[in-house]
């Protein structure tokens, strides 16, 4: 069974060419070119983009150490996306990844599954967009208080969007980002529920909107994951809270992105011997996404009933820390922005 873990992939096939029927290591070639790929699947996720350095770092930006430390630059995800397929990563979909049905990919390319936390777009003018919209059929970013409103340059979907299609061979058979979405300020931009505090006519509004959006995100393969309602922090959150939060999600978010089976853990933090865990799994999520570096836990690999996913962090310090860990996937350092204000040589940890 394939793994999509934190760790590196174990892909024997990568690189090689074949000259006969048999490719590196006896591995058959189909006629179409197509390899089974048995490997370990890597998994990284990022958080909104910072696109306006200049505000998102100023000195009186009260979030300027949260986005260095948690997020990435508009700039430095391109060139992640650049790494990525210089270094022959394919992108495909969490379901897809976690199917057991073989893998067949193009000779030399290695899968890789991409998620997005947050997408909640909860500050104004801070150096982040404020939604996504769709203009003329395309998923673009829009920004109000600029002066070109709507790009596909400055955050993480358009960004891709815009990749693919002058890369489509990087999306392997239509696979895109898992995209987990919060609800306490809505998701994606869009004030949908009650915690908002909108009047019910924007409510309403924003609803219609964001159904849009959301339906043609899917229809280009895009999947959608709780990150819990209130970004509740597993540890620090009392079982009736989890509770109320699964609650909430359920009532006011899977109306818009429809029922889903995962659940992206707030900064990766969670117990799953826990009974709170349990919680969820009640409200129909068995799939669990987690930060760490390594494949999990004992009770976590053997668990008959629930797949817990380890994900390599793309962000300010992950840039700074990981260089030996991430040389496969991406130079660290070529697509480091030096628009931040901690040099790359900063040392400092998430806490």
């Amino acid at each position: 069974m394939r793994r999509v873990l934190w760790i590196v992939a174990a892909a024997a096939i990568a690189g090689c060419f074949a000259l006969s029927s048999l490719g590196c290591g006896g591995v058959a070639i189909a006629d179409d070119g197509l390899v089974e790929y048995d490997g370990d699947i890597e998994h990284i996720f990022t958080h909104e983009l910072v696109y306006d350095t200049a505000k998102a770092f100023a000195p009186d930006n009260r979030l300027r150490d949260c986005f260095d430390k948690d997020h990435l630059t508009a700039k430095e995800f391109g060139g992640l996306l650049d790494g990525l397929y210089d270094n022959g990563y394919v992108l495909v979909s969490l379901d897809r990844a976690l199917d057991d049905a073989p893998l067949r990919l193009p000779t030399g390319k290695k899968p890789l599954v991409i998620s997005f936390d947050d997408m909640t777009y909860d500050t104004v003018d801070r150096g982040c967009i404020d939604k996504l919209v769709l203009v003329d059929g395309k998923l673009c970013d829009h920004t109000e208080h600029e002066q070109t409103h709507t790009t596909r340059e400055r955050e993480n979907i358009s960004l891709l969007e815009s990749f693919i299609e002058r890369h489509p061979d990087f999306s392997y058979d239509g696979g895109r980002a898992t995209v987990c979405v919060n609800g306490y300020n809505g998701i994606l931009g869009y004030r949908i529920t009650p915690d908002c505090k909108v009047s019910a006519q924007r409510m309403q509004t924003d609803i219609e909107q964001c159904k849009t959006l959301v339906a043609e995100m899917k229809r280009l393969g895009y999947t959608f994951a709780s990150h819990t309602y209130y970004h509740s922090y597993f540890d620090s959150t009392s079982a009736a809270r989890l509770e109320k939060d699964c609650a909430q999600w359920q009532r006011y978010i899977e109306p818009i992105v429809g029922k889903t089976r995962v659940l992206c853990y707030p900064a990766g933090r969670h117990d799953a011997k826990s009974a709170k865990n349990g919680i969820f799994k009640r409200y129909g999520f068995d799939v669990f996404l987690c930060v760490g570096s390594y494949g999990g836990t004992d009770h976590e690999r053997n668990c008959k009933d629930a797949r817990y996913i380890y994900r390599k962090p793309f962000d300010g310090t992950a840039l700074r820390l990981y260089g030996k860990q991430y040389a496969h996937l991406v130079d660290t350092r070529a697509i480091y922005d030096e628009k931040r204000f901690r040099p790359f040589s900063y040392k400092g940890g998430y806490h």
